[in-house]
């Protein structure tokens, strides 16, 4: 378990293995693969790589062990997460990251990672961009997380990637990290991510149009929305645990009902299996998004199931009873939040 907690980014989330890992141990598959016998290396001595793959209902991953023939230096790596995960970070530990033991490190990327590239798609900038721009404010009237993303409109036609991955300097892992992170030690420079782009189409083939108007054409995915106006596009919100939230399983869409309302949106974001989920309000034109502290209980039969109410968002308690706010004193809230980001 200290192995599969080292893998997650945040205490909160080392917490939340433990519990699922417990919950789930009846559900867990375990398999072992032959060993690779190969000189990696080319020191004409050869190395051995063993390899084993386990799953429980939440969480799997592959472990890879590689004795080095000549030194017998042994190396380490796993795969292991969360299936609520789309962006997946692994450091890459100092012993692997010393120059005359790359080819070992390049076996590693290539068993376990998908293609490298060597920027992120617009989906994936989106998700670095916002962990620059978030902060939670729990105690505004209305929202308790702020996301500003500054991500302009662009020309080029959106396209969902294949999965992916890349690799990570201190910079970006900085962005990404936080104060209660404690996966990096010192000496951990780089790391690999891996992105499940497919992850989009999980119960899609292609984006689906969900709302639009005579300015504007709502997409989403499984879990993102991107918005086109006329020969522009972009991305206004993406599924990461660790910033948006997350379903417990990424074959649950994280992405429900979205009303358009002029240039905001309303999103109801998935909580699966948790019967609450959150809503989040964005300003198309902006980009900035808002994540309300009133809960949506989801299949609640009355008013059919609405988010949006004639001028009213509607939320719900443990009770099931609905609850009503303006749409505009939220937008208005919105507003005033985003004007205290730009100054």
């Amino acid at each position: 378990m200290i192995k599969i907690c080292s893998m997650f980014m945040k205490g909160s989330c080392i917490r939340y293995v433990f519990l699922m890992l417990m919950i789930n141990l009846q559900a867990q598959s375990y398999k072992e693969y032959p060993p690779v016998i190969e000189d990696f290396n080319n020191d004409n001595v050869l190395d051995t790589l063993y390899s084993f793959y386990e799953s429980g209902s939440t969480f799997g991953g592959t472990d890879i062990k590689i004795v080095n023939g000549k030194s017998n230096e042994v190396y380490k790596f796993s795969d292991f997460g969360c299936y609520c995960e789309m962006k997946r970070i692994y450091p890459i530990p100092a012993l692997l990251s010393k120059p005359e033991n790359k080819p070992f490190l390049s076996v590693i990327q290539k068993k376990l990672f998908s293609e490298p590239r060597e920027k992120p798609d617009p989906s994936l900038e989106w998700i670095f961009k916002g962990y620059s721009s978030k902060k939670k404010i729990p105690e505004n009237k209305y929202f308790n997380l702020i996301i500003y993303p500054e991500v302009n409109w662009d020309t080029e036609k959106i396209k969902i990637p294949d999965n992916y991955s890349l690799v990570l300097n201190n910079d970006t892992l900085n962005l990404l990290l936080n104060e209660e992170d404690s996966l990096f030690s010192v000496k951990d420079k780089t790391a690999f991510l891996s992105y499940c782009g497919n992850c989009h189409f999980y119960n899609k083939s292609s984006p689906e149009l969900v709302v639009s108007d005579n300015e504007y054409k709502i997409y989403k995915t499984s879990h993102g929305i991107f918005v086109v106006k006329g020969d522009l596009q972009k991305w206004l919100l993406v599924n990461d645990l660790n910033l948006t939230g997350s379903p417990e399983k990424l074959r649950w869409d994280s992405i429900l009902q979205v009303d358009l309302i002029d240039k905001y949106l309303i999103i109801q974001f998935s909580g699966a299996p948790d019967i609450f989920d959150s809503i989040y309000v964005g300003n198309i034109e902006t980009g900035v998004l808002g994540r309300l502290k009133y809960p949506f209980r989801r299949n609640v039969e009355d008013y059919e199931g609405g988010l949006v109410i004639g001028d009213k968002i509607r939320y719900s308690d443990e009770e099931e009873e609905s609850f009503f706010v303006s749409y505009n004193d939220v937008f208005k809230e919105l507003e005033r939040l985003y004007d205290n980001l730009k100054k």
